[in-house]
């Protein structure tokens, strides 16, 4: 018993000794793996953002349009006629002076001839009554009335001539038959139109101007216009402001401008064609504190206020961090963005959306272009 007694107290001793020594080493090695564990970080997330852009003193702005020639007349003979001649077709090219109508002149040359004979008779009774006056043969008084006789033959002489003259129809420049109206042999009267003719060597493009930009600017507001063709769609040719109606259209309110160009090379354009013209309007000036200070342009849904009612936006690194909260001057709205009077420099990036969620201590990062959720 004895033996067994001290066998068994000196297994156990040797137990507690073991234990003692396993005892540090599984606690180093416990503290060793919580140390270790990995902890959970805060995510970076996307906003949307836009790029704080420089004020410009000018707008752009497109304004539908339609072509029409420079110049265009109607053609008709004034008088009344039968036509005998009209061999012009419509999209001919034509030269000033070329003949493309005639009218039978065979009453108005019938005519001249009788002015003519009348113009001669007056023309011997005058020479008769100077030599008889020189002879004191007539009195001043029938002097005076065969004078005014001549007179009134000569008269009806020159208009019987331009009579005949006006019963051919020519181009009065270099153009192109635009269409052609009546047909040969029929019966016109004086005014009635028998061709359109139209000038092709300058195109001119109409558009309307609201009454509020010639109010704000006048026309002196609109410059460098240029001009793209829907026929083509692609390239935009200089141009320059013409001419402009001073009377409103009373439906729409707007003022006829118009715009004239060279033809541009490579494309056949014709009157009617559909236009765009683009032009830059010059901005009234905006007021600000500090005559250095640069106006700059944001989104307006960047722009929030707070409890005070002072403006705000969330400036958001380019590389990503913490968002900065900016209070600025807001100024007036220029085409959907908001004029920025203090506070933001060109080329800062700040949020667009989500702007109640952001805080200063909330790590975020610019969304990219076409991504959504945490993929951007």
């Amino acid at each position: 018993m004895t033996i067994m007694r001290k066998r068994t107290a000196a297994g156990l001793t040797g137990l507690a000794a073991l234990t003692a020594l396993a005892l540090p080493l599984y606690g180093d090695w416990s503290s060793e793996a919580t140390a270790s564990q990995p902890t959970a970080t805060e995510v970076t997330r996307p906003v949307p953002t836009a790029v704080v852009t420089r004020d410009t003193p000018w707008v752009t702005r497109d304004f539908p349009g339609s072509v029409r020639a420079n110049r265009r007349v109607e053609l008709a003979f004034d008088l009344d006629g039968l036509l005998v001649e009209l061999d012009a077709r419509e999209g001919q090219a034509v030269a000033a002076g070329t003949v493309l109508a005639r009218l039978d002149d065979r009453d108005a040359r019938n005519a001249l001839s009788a002015a003519q004979a009348r113009f001669d008779d007056a023309h011997r009774t005058l020479d008769r009554a100077r030599e008889l006056r020189g002879q004191r043969m007539v009195s001043e008084s029938e002097y005076d009335k065969a004078r005014a006789a001549l007179d009134i033959a000569r008269a009806e002489l020159q208009a019987r001539e331009k009579a005949v003259t006006d019963t051919v129809l020519r181009a009065p420049f270099d153009g192109v038959v635009a269409a052609r109206h009546l047909e040969n042999h029929e019966r016109v009267t004086a005014g009635q139109t028998v061709l359109s003719l139209q000038d092709g060597s300058r195109i001119e493009v109409v558009i309307q101007v609201p009454e509020r930009l010639i109010a704000q600017g006048g026309l002196e507001a609109l410059r460098n216009p240029r001009v793209r063709f829907d026929v083509e769609g692609q390239r935009w040719f200089a141009a320059r402001t013409h001419e402009y109606r001073l009377q409103p259209d009373q439906a729409t309110r707007t003022y006829d401008l118009t715009i004239a160009l060279a033809p541009p090379p490579g494309i056949n354009i014709l009157p009617g064609m559909n236009a765009t013209v683009r032009t830059d309007i010059d901005q009234p000036p905006v007021a600000t504190g500090a005559p250095t200070e640069v106006i700059t342009r944001v989104p307006s849904e960047a722009v929030w206020r707070d409890a005070d009612g002072g403006c705000h936006v969330w400036v958001v690194p380019e590389a990503g961090g913490t968002p900065r909260r900016v209070r600025v001057e807001p100024g007036p709205l220029r085409d959907g963005q908001m004029l920025i009077l203090s506070g933001l420099r060109p080329g800062q990036r700040v949020a667009v959306a989500g702007l109640r969620a952001l805080r200063e201590d909330l790590p975020v990062r610019p969304r990219l272009a076409g991504k959504r959720g945490l993929e951007g």
